[in-house]
């Protein structure tokens, strides 16, 4: 390749001195960067906005999920106090106080006696070591 030296241009001729106003070279390009920085900051900020919104969103969804398993565990702790209760009433029944009596061994007397009060004062005491009337040994 040969190497091409580029071509002067020749120079117009000089004009007389006229009194300019002072002008400035516009590029057409410059209205349209600014429409493309003005474009590129509102897409900015509308992605910024929507990211906010899904994020709230999901906060959302989280703290609602909790609050639906709270629910259900507080629906069955309620369930679970009311057979307590249910089981307490029960065995404090008559029939409940039977059973539970009969089921630690207590009988019932086969002949009934009735238990004066005694005057302060007017017991002996024992007369051996054992007061309930075991054989001393």
């Amino acid at each position: 390749m040969a190497a091409v030296t580029p071509a002067s241009r020749p120079r117009p001729a000089a004009r007389p001195q006229e009194r300019r106003a002072n002008l400035r070279v516009v590029r057409t390009n410059e209205r349209v960067r600014a429409v493309g920085a003005v474009g590129t900051f509102i897409g900015v900020i509308l992605m910024t906005t929507l990211l906010l919104l899904a994020g709230l969103h999901a906060v959302l969804v989280q703290t609602q999920a909790k609050l639906d398993s709270l629910d259900t565990e507080i629906s069955g702790l309620e369930v679970q106090r009311n057979e307590v209760l249910a089981e307490l009433a029960w065995h404090d029944s008559p029939e409940g106080l039977a059973e539970s009596a009969a089921a630690a061994g207590l009988v019932h007397a086969t002949d009934l006696k009735i238990l004066a009060p005694v005057a302060e004062g007017s017991l002996l005491p024992p007369a051996g070591l054992d007061p309930f009337g075991g054989v001393d040994g």
